[in-house]
């Protein structure tokens, strides 16, 4: 009984011309040992094989070709951003519709992004400095690109205090504290000071209340997210 025997090969690589008129294509599997002879009775059968075999070759070759360069990844070698307790992720677009969008990785420093390590794709929160590798994939007929690093800084958040610089109340008996307003969700001190002594930093215990004319310092000393900032106001009592 005959046994089938299976072929793993390549295309096509002689052609040699067998007695009696007969033609055979000669393939070549993966080993070098492992031929197969295949025997073409006529020559219209021979050109249809080739013909089938040069469409098979040209399709292979143009799949190849068809990958495209990996798109351009529109993003600052440095990036800056102020804390706003939310999550912050750098700006990376591809340049290129249809390519898959970068892989973003955030590390804490150089080392940890070189080892590959603790990274997380979460945008941080935390004011701090930050390496940022950007991973171009292959995929939608693009070709994998090398990886871009950003250095990432989230600073820390600017407080501005807004007062009228001169503020006059009537006297009335009551303390007279002076009027602000804050743009962050921090909480300033004020400290009130007679103007003839202001500058030799004897404040008195609160707003106010006799009539004259004070010095008002509102200042904040700053923390982990806010910076400091301060503001001076003459404040008077008629």
């Amino acid at each position: 009984m005959s046994q089938k025997k299976h072929f793993s090969g390549n295309l096509p690589r002689t052609i040699t011309n067998g007695t009696g008129g007969r033609f055979t294509t000669e393939f070549h599997g993966e080993n070098s040992n492992q031929k197969l002879r295949v025997p073409l009775s006529t020559p219209r059968l021979i050109i249809s094989f080739f013909t089938a075999m040069t469409v098979l070759a040209f399709t292979a070759c143009t799949t190849k070709q068809a990958l495209e360069d990996p798109p351009i990844i529109t993003s600052a070698s440095h990036q800056h951003t102020l804390y706003n307790g939310r999550g912050q992720p750098i700006e990376a677009a591809a340049s290129r519709e249809g390519a898959p969008p970068p892989v973003i990785t955030y590390f804490h420093s150089e080392e940890d992004l070189h080892a590959d390590r603790d990274g997380s794709p979460e945008a941080p929160v935390e004011v701090g400095d930050y390496f940022v590798r950007i991973r171009r994939p292959a995929g939608n007929g693009f070709r994998a690109g090398n990886d871009i690093t950003v250095e990432y800084h989230i600073q820390k958040a600017l407080v501005t205090i807004t007062a009228e610089a001169r503020q006059e109340f009537a006297y009335d008996g009551s303390p007279r504290a002076v009027v602000y307003s804050i743009d962050q969700n921090v909480e300033p001190g004020v400290e009130y000071y007679h103007s003839a002594s202001a500058r030799q930093g004897f404040p008195i215990g609160g707003p106010p209340t006799e009539r004259g004319v004070y010095l008002a310092v509102i200042s904040w000393s700053g923390d982990a997210h806010y910076m400091g900032a301060s503001k001076e106001v003459e404040l008077v009592i008629n």
